[in-house]
């Protein structure tokens, strides 16, 4: 890539503890669903390996699923008939064979990867076949939100989640916090270069985190510091199992995808709380998810979520949201996005020190040589709707 491009800045390289990462740009996760009965297939090695032949620094995979009775079931791993499709996990032999081998294909094409490691919490929904009674929903409190999150759903789903459902006991929460711990052994076991950990979006560890998800009186709620204790202790977990040598990155977000206007954080204070207890933990790496980067977070001030982050943390900081693509700000993540050159905002907010590292999403699902064509001033590709769809991994 040219030294001259417009997006220098970008491409130089950075280490952290211990890993160099050859630029500051990141695959974001994005959902494919082509891993049936939990095994990533080769052509999902070969899909990533192409990414990283286009030259992104790292690679942050798809969610991954832990080991859990409340985050995975049968009909998850089986996908749909044409049983090319279903959801990728991070236990048993050949599901971790199988990222053996995407570990080995994106190394060989010059890249770094790192799992997305999640639990659906109260996210969970009947895949085909199922139906609510079939299916175990894991949450701190047994409650999907707040009567109006709950009045915005489907009928058929705030029917299901207006009725209280079934707090995790003590023992299901220490058991869901091993299995972190257990996934992240087993990636770096197979040769992951990190872990990233997802505690954004309104899957199970933003659940805890939210005031509206978590009514808890016990030591797991409360105010913010009890309310961050599970997260806090599933990084504590995944640190202990990877060693001092591994990073860890950790994305959080004030939008779920049941809310977009929701706020985790009401204001700066609270947020660095937040950051504080979860560096102190073990987080190396901070993924500010936006649904657009362009969105300010706190009244009285235009920074965004990335750039509240870096100014509260002394640790490296993502940022995240319709970085390479635009839409509307309520559209669903099937409606297809219009490709858009956003470089040179993005490297405005880059020399006002807002973030360290940009994630490209579904721009790079588009075009694995994206950050090719931003580096040398080309026309970016016009979005293949095609690419949306579950299974896609050209």
């Amino acid at each position: 890539m040219s030294s001259s491009s417009r997006i220098e800045a970008l491409l130089e390289s950075v280490t952290i503890r211990g890993t160099k990462f050859p630029n500051r740009v990141i695959m974001s996760p994005m959902t494919r669903g082509a891993s049936p009965n939990g095994v990533p297939s080769a052509e999902v090695a070969a899909y990533y390996a192409r990414r990283a032949a286009g030259g992104v620094g790292a690679i942050f995979t798809e969610s991954v699923f832990i080991e859990d009775k409340g985050t995975m079931g049968k009909f998850d791993l089986e996908g749909g008939d044409d049983k090319k499709t279903g959801w990728p996990v991070m236990f048993g032999e050949a599901p971790l064979e199988g990222w053996r081998r995407v570990v080995d294909e994106v190394h060989a094409a010059g890249g770094l990867i790192f799992p997305q490691l999640m639990h659906l919490g109260i996210q969970r929904s009947p895949a085909k076949g199922q139906s609510w009674s079939d299916i175990h929903i894991s949450s701190p409190s047994g409650i999907w939100g707040t009567p109006e999150q709950i009045a915005a759903l489907p009928e058929e789903k705030a029917a299901v989640m207006n009725c209280p459902g079934k707090a995790m006991t003590e023992d299901e929460i220490w058991a869901v916090i091993k299995a972190f711990g257990d996934a992240a052994a087993n990636a770096k076991s197979v040769g992951f270069d990190g872990i990233a950990l997802h505690g954004g979006h309104g899957y199970l560890i933003d659940n805890f985190m939210r005031e509206e998800t978590n009514q808890r009186t016990d030591d797991w709620g409360g105010d913010h510091v009890g309310r961050m204790r599970f997260a806090v202790e599933v990084v504590k977990a995944v640190r202990k199992a990877v060693g001092d040598d591994t990073l860890i990155s950790f994305r959080f977000s004030q939008w779920t995808h049941h809310d977009v206007d929701a706020m985790l954080t009401k204001n700066s204070d609270e947020l660095k709380g937040i950051l504080d207890l979860l560096a102190e933990a073990g987080v190396d790496i901070f993924e500010a998810s936006a649904r657009d980067f362009r969105d300010p977070v706190y009244e009285g001030s235009d920074l965004n979520i990335s750039g509240w982050t870096k100014k509260l943390i002394d640790k490296p900081v993502v940022m995240v949201g319709g970085t390479g693509v635009r839409r509307e700000r309520h559209e669903s993540a099937l409606t297809p996005p219009q490709v858009v050159d956003n470089v040179d905002e993005i490297m405005e907010r880059y020399a006002a020190g807002e973030f360290d590292f940009l994630a490209i999403g579904r721009a790079l699902l588009n075009d694995p040589n994206w950050l090719q064509r931003a580096s040398a001033g080309e026309p970016f590709l016009d979005f293949n709707p095609a690419c949306l769809k579950m299974g896609y991994v050209e």
